[in-house]
């Protein structure tokens, strides 16, 4: 598992099949993080980026939001390329599903930002409450997109007042997406753990990888909080956890994640995730 989710520098032209990732993610027991950097966002420690910080501290992929798709710009580095060299690891785009294809929106979710991102390993199609953008909208966008690329797609259907029905979560899994992103418990409000186990059970019974996530400003809690949220999205059957961009300096707390790492997979899993060789 752990030689699909790392991007060894040979690999960097053929990258992992939605279907490879998935099952390597799945395979992985609930023992997967993925954590968000903001493109834009100068790095904690001018020394190195805000990704490898991550994963120095046990992130598995990286989902980098923000970017501008045509210059590809992530702070602390050159380009997408550059920082996946660095990192070493799967990483992922978000781009952001809007009412109309926005096809002068660089950040947007289109054919043309796909086509300019082709290195990225992952797409992540995030989607807020705003007018317009309802799932059926979310699920036009997937499909155009599905049709493009056989890498993996996640879906991240965000509202205002909390979780989304789980029919609609699963919804996204029968268009053609992965995987489903879902409020970790307490994350958000009404996100309890009975809604949230509903919610990612449709998602594994439609077939797809379910995911909590940690993105309402408790990326930077504190470490109990965020033990306490792993270990309760663990219960509810997350297969990948992940962490928002709102901790600090456009990522989650580096601690945190170790924090939640510890929790849900133990020390073994996660020094061997800090101190593994990008030769491995």
């Amino acid at each position: 598992m752990q030689r699909i989710l790392n991007c060894r520098t040979s690999d960097f032209n053929k990258p992992a099949s939605s279907g490879e990732l998935r099952q390597a993610i799945i395979a992985s027991e609930g023992r997967t993080i993925m954590a968000e950097v903001a493109a834009g966002a100068a790095p904690l420690y001018g020394e190195v980026t805000n990704g490898e910080l991550l994963c120095a501290f046990g992130a598995d992929l990286l989902l980098v939001k923000g970017m501008d798709c045509r210059t590809q710009a992530v702070q602390g580095c050159r380009d997408l390329q550059h920082f996946k060299q660095l990192t070493g690891r799967m990483v992922g785009v978000s781009l952001e599903v809007l009412a109309d294809e926005a096809e002068d929106n660089p950040r947007a979710c289109n054919l043309a930002n796909v086509a300019q991102v082709a290195s990225a390993d992952f797409f992540c199609l995030t989607a807020y409450d705003k007018p317009g953008v309802t799932a059926q909208r979310v699920c036009d966008a997937l499909k155009q997109i599905r049709a493009q690329t056989d890498k993996m797609i996640l879906v991240a259907k965000f509202y205002a007042a909390g979780l989304a029905p789980a029919e609609e979560y699963a919804s996204y899994i029968t268009a053609g997406a992965d995987g489903a992103v879902v409020p970790a418990p307490a994350s958000c409000r009404g996100a309890s753990e009975a809604r949230v186990e509903a919610a990612l059970s449709a998602i594994r019974q439609a077939g797809g990888v379910a995911i909590t996530t940690i993105s309402s400003s408790q990326e930077g809690a504190d470490e109990e909080t965020i033990r306490q949220i792993g270990l309760a999205s663990k219960r509810c059957g997350a297969d990948l956890f992940n962490f928002g961009d709102a901790g600090v300096a456009g990522m989650a707390d580096p601690q945190a994640v170790y924090t939640l790492s510890m929790a849900v997979r133990g020390r073994r899993h996660t020094w061997v995730r800090m101190a593994a060789s990008l030769a491995r």
